[in-house]
């Protein structure tokens, strides 16, 4: 009998053994391009590698007739490309050739892509039809019509994208019509499109502020695949009609035209469509992706829809996978901290935070807010720094802007603390004019540190000029501090933000934190040179971007 359990016991260690190698060995493959057009012609090439005789064509900024295209390119096995609406796309005109197409289909009407268009096709030697009509409902009443697959059809909200596309795979694959309605009203042609498919199942996408109640009531067995947000109804999608499915394709749930591209590709290969963030794959679709049989990921678009941090998650190949990160957002609530007109450092300390926030998700790790960026509240230095102590976490950042009565000031600076009395005190020296004296102790609620002049003891604010040093063998998380502050320093860098310096001393969440943190000023708020900087989601962006980056480095 021991034997048997020990066999059984080996057997399923194996096999958790081998799910995990599974997960870590699954394989992404990007379909990608310099712009849309290029993406959606290289998704093409992918599906359609020996041509095709029919084209489906939209115009690259209006989803709306565009929503209910992907099930009749399934129908037709035509690819979606993507062009101007008052010139065909030149990189689309070349794939048309490649195809080899002789049938191009329009969908929209002249409003979205113009005569000029139809008149370039028509000297290529194409035959054109045109699905158009006064608006997005009647178009896809119109694709409906030419869709012969019966018993349901797929209801979403027209004025927005992504729950339609979502679902365009699953509905593409079984040729079921995608209609639209507004959120509280079905329009005509749709009630029209309903009346004539005669379905036995409606199926709604979206929650109940996408499509009110009051039009699932008016539905015939209705069937709603909702959720929080986008990301979630994508994930429901899934789960419902593809569980078992161990491909799946991957796009920006937050722009349309490389999920809409890749959406009959998509149903070519019997995968799932899931929506990701730039940086950070949303933790709802990341838990469904870890707790799937997925092996394989398509991403459609390139690294500014989808970025390499997405595709390492992907892969399961997170250089910050396992740290624990605390964000400190400086000031909020009644707490303002400097104001230069309409800006509050407190609101530039929060997105410049949450952009810091997305790329580091983005490498694996796990982010901790002292400071949650849906309530603007105020919290005590202590405790922020109380809070990030309970939570057992690898670094602390809190971040800064800097202000000067001098409107010339300027430059970033980033300051640590060797001396942390949480961690330990012994080595420790307080400096003042120039001298240094032994350390005694710190009595935190009057601000003040002890030290030994000779053999008199004497007490100084510590908001003064004293200030106290462990340099002669810092802990562990000290020594941290010093080494990240001058690459963190090197990584904010921004041309038109002063070089500024590093600093170790006593500020309250450098020194009472017990792990490594720093502290960091982006700039000068009061100088309105570098506040155009520091206001500026770009420069925010890349800042926060390559300090991501610099700490990813750090840890490896």
């Amino acid at each position: 009998m021991k034997k048997k359990l020990s066999i059984l016991l080996f057997l399923f260690v194996l096999v958790l053994s081998n799910a995990a190698v599974s997960a870590n060995e699954a394989t992404v493959e990007r379909v990608n391009g310099q712009d849309r057009f290029e993406v959606a012609v290289n998704v093409s090439k992918k599906g359609w590698s020996s041509g095709s005789t029919t084209v489906v064509l939209v115009n690259y900024k209006a989803f709306a007739d565009a929503l209910a295209a992907s099930p009749l390119g399934y129908k037709l096995n035509a690819p979606i490309l993507l062009t101007n609406p008052d010139r065909l796309n030149a990189k689309t005109e070349e794939e048309i050739k490649r195809l080899k197409a002789s049938k191009v289909i329009i969908i929209g009407g002249t409003s979205s892509i113009n005569q000029n268009v139809e008149t370039k096709l028509s000297g290529m030697n194409l035959s054109i039809e045109r699905i158009g009509g006064k608006d997005r409902y009647e178009v896809a009443y119109k694709v409906s019509r030419k869709l012969s697959a019966a018993g349901k059809v797929v209801i979403s909200n027209g004025t927005a994208f992504a729950d339609a596309l979502s679902i365009s795979p699953y509905a593409s694959k079984h040729e079921y019509p995608i209609l639209l309605t507004t959120k509280d009203k079905l329009p005509a042609y749709t009630q029209k499109a309903l009346q004539e498919k005669k379905p036995q199942q409606t199926i709604i996408v979206g929650g109940t502020g996408s499509v009110y109640s009051t039009v699932e009531k008016q539905l015939v067995n209705p069937l709603r695949i909702g959720g929080k947000d986008r990301f979630e109804v994508a994930v429901n999608i899934a789960k419902k009609f593809n569980p078992s499915s161990t491909k799946a394709a991957i796009s920006n749930g937050n722009t349309f035209a490389d999920a809409l591209t890749g959406s009959v590709l998509s149903a070519k290969q019997n995968m799932p469509l899931l929506l990701t963030q730039v940086n950070a794959i949303p933790s709802v679709t990341k838990n469904y992706i870890d707790q799937s049989k997925f092996t394989s990921f398509t991403v459609f678009g390139g690294t500014g829809s989808v970025s390499n941090a997405v595709v390492s998650q992907l892969k399961n190949d997170l250089p910050l996978a396992g740290k624990r990160i605390v964000l400190d957002a400086g000031h909020g609530g009644t707490d303002p901290g400097a104001v230069n007109g309409k800006f509050y450092e407190k609101n530039l300390n929060m997105s410049f935070t949450k952009l810091l926030a997305g790329h580091l998700k983005g490498m694996g790790a796990e982010i901790i807010y002292t400071r949650d960026p849906a309530n603007d509240k105020f919290i005590s230095l202590e405790d922020r720094a109380a809070f990030a102590n309970t939570k057992n976490a690898d670094l602390f950042i809190s971040i800064h802007h800097d202000s000067s009565v001098d409107k010339s000031a300027s430059g970033q600076s980033i300051h640590y603390s060797s001396y942390r009395p949480g961690i330990e005190t012994k080595d420790v020296y307080v400096k003042y004019a120039g001298k240094t004296y032994p350390f005694v102790r710190e009595d935190t609620e009057r601000k003040l540190f002890y030290y030994k002049d000779g053999s008199t003891t004497k007490s100084m604010s510590y908001q003064g000029d004293i200030i106290a040093y462990d340099t002669i063998s810092p802990s562990s998380a000290a020594k941290e501090s010093a080494e990240l502050a001058p690459i963190a320093s090197t990584a904010i860098r921004y041309n038109g933000i002063g070089a500024g310096y590093i600093k170790d001393h006593n500020l309250f969440v450098t020194r009472w934190t017990t792990m490594p943190s720093i502290l960091i000023e982006l700039g000068y708020m009061s100088n309105n040179s570098e506040l155009s900087i520091l206001s500026n989601s770009s420069a925010q962006n890349s800042r926060s971007h390559s300090l991501a980056k610099a700490i990813e480095n750090f840890y490896r």
